[in-house]
């Protein structure tokens, strides 16, 4: 087992009471050993058939990050085993998500005989149903809820393995198929940790395995795809969520400005140029996501009505891959759910984010109009029919005055501005991956004794520079903190972290929450 420093073990305490369990935290996990349920077995039978008889085998993805990777490991996977294979993922704003009659019918007239969906599948009943009466096998490997009866030949799931396979995201499912043919890469490996990062996913189990070799090797090899999207030298979970993540969504987000299927061609390709060439594509995409985004939140502030319990704003303009992150950045902002709908040929499409306490689906839970909604607590999104916004719009505001929620408070340690140094955040490495089933707790300082201040932006951040030199940074600062007299601070809670300025690293203290007196 190793060393723990005793910032290490104040943290580790705190995150797992039980000692006897620690060595499971401070561990490298070995993956386990493949699959060997029936659903397993009866994959990588169909994968021989379907070598044996040289059938072409179509992979239908999706178009986040997991969707991509998944993508890209299933195909490079199932080529590697000697299988005739193509793949497409559907244009987010044009098609929608996941596998399509339009897929199926254009995946038949080419002579495919087998479809595999990755990432997606379980609520694709119309597509397999068509794909099933034109007589071609289905096979979902997917990692979403499954609500209903999936009509398909063969589903691989977390629901079907075993029990430490359950965490896995859609790539890490990809990955253990493709793993279970004995065609795995490296490249798999680190694109499946990629994912599992991407998609939030438990750090428990599989995932946690997956996570801690995926982000060794993209670290040891120096992974040219990965590396050429972010902008650290050695990157951790943290650093893959901030800054290849990002850019891998963006141009799934952004479909009219880049095809989501060329990324998947960008992490098949060895060519040094080419990689460099799509990353600063990819990079300029991103930028344009940003852009947009900040335009998108500053016009919805000025439409916010500062008393209503639910914001809900609806423009035609907003583009469609952009609403989650303008209603995140709302609910950040004024600590309030927010809902940002625009329009498209069908409707209106919305998407929903609220704080911690407040459950989108059960808020949104009793409306007859829904064309289609998905999401969980925190996050969802849904489409309506042009028609019928006014009277979605009476049941928000109804709604909002009488739903009963409080916030959950924040658990954090209390620390001194003294112990935030590089060396004790570098000390928590030992602990790495965080993430849900494990995450890093927040810290708190107590009365800050706060030397300086500076607005940043125009007031959208704040830097708060303690007597000792520490940086805390208040990114997007909420309406309460730009108005409340620094007087009143009690303590500040949030997250340290080490990041680079001008090739020397700077530690900051990232604040996510300000408590007053």
């Amino acid at each position: 087992m190793k060393n723990l420093t005793s910032f290490a073990k104040k943290i580790l305490k705190t995150m797992e009471p039980d000692e006897s369990k620690w060595s499971y935290w401070m561990d490298d996990q070995e993956l386990y050993p493949v699959s060997h349920t029936s659903a397993m077995d009866d994959f990588v039978n169909r994968m021989n058939i379907a070598r044996k008889n040289q059938e072409k085998v179509f992979i239908g993805g999706d178009y986040d990050c997991d969707g991509i990777c998944a993508t890209t490991i299933m195909h490079s996977g199932l080529k590697a085993f000697g299988i005739q294979c193509g793949y497409y993922i559907p244009d987010r704003i044009r098609e929608g998500y996941g596998l399509n009659e339009d897929m199926v019918q254009a995946a038949f007239q080419k002579g495919y005989t087998t479809i595999i969906t990755v990432d997606n599948g379980v609520k694709a009943v119309n597509a397999l149903n068509y794909a099933k009466e034109l007589g071609m096998q289905t096979i979902v490997t997917d990692h979403h809820k499954i609500e209903a009866d999936v009509p398909c030949d063969l589903l691989v799931h977390p629901d079907v393995l075993e029990t430490h396979f359950h965490p896995l995201c859609g790539a890490g499912i990809a990955y253990e198929c493709i793993r279970a043919l004995q065609a795995d890469a490296p490249l798999h490996l680190m694109l499946a940790a990629v994912a599992s990062i991407g998609d939030v996913m438990p750090v428990i189990g599989e995932t946690r395995a997956l996570i801690q070799q995926g982000v060794r090797m993209i670290n040891e090899t120096q992974e040219p795809h990965i590396f050429a999207l972010a902008s650290d030298k050695k990157l951790n979970e943290t650093s893959i969520a901030f800054q290849v993540v990002p850019k891998i969504n963006a141009v799934g987000r952004l479909s009219n400005l880049g095809n989501v299927n060329n990324v998947v061609r960008y992490f098949l390709t060895d060519d040094r140029q080419t990689i460099r060439r799509f990353a600063m594509q990819v990079d300029d995409i991103n930028k344009t996501r940003r852009r947009l985004s900040e335009q998108m939140c500053k016009f919805s502030e000025q439409k916010c009505s500062p008393g209503d319990p639910v914001i809900l704003i609806n423009d035609p303009s907003f583009h469609e891959g952009i609403i989650g992150l303008v209603a995140n950045s709302l609910c950040a902002k004024y600590e309030k759910p927010a809902i940002i709908m625009t329009q498209n040929q069908e409707g209106l499409k919305a998407s929903m984010r609220s704080p911690s306490g407040f459950d989108c689906m059960d808020f949104l839970n009793g409306f007859d109009g829904y064309e289609a909604i998905g999401g969980h607590k925190h996050a969802a999104g849904f489409s309506i029919l042009l028609k019928d916004y006014d009277a979605f719009r009476r049941f928000v505001r109804a709604k909002s005055f009488r739903y009963e929620w409080q916030p959950e408070p924040l658990q954090a340690i209390s620390i001194q501005p003294e112990e935030c140094t590089i060396a004790n955040v570098r000390s928590l490495d030992v602990l790495r991956p965080f993430g849900p089933g494990f995450e890093c707790p927040l810290f708190e300082i107590d009365e800050p004794q706060i030397q300086s201040i500076y607005d940043i932006q125009n007031g959208k951040h704040r830097r708060y520079t303690l007597e000792n030199g520490l940086e805390c940074m208040n990114f997007n600062m909420p309406e309460k903190d730009k108005v409340t007299s620094l007087n009143r601070i009690k303590s500040l809670i949030g997250q340290a972290q080490i990041g680079q300025y001008r090739g020397q690293d700077q530690m900051t203290f990232v604040i996510d929450s300000i408590i007053y007196h």
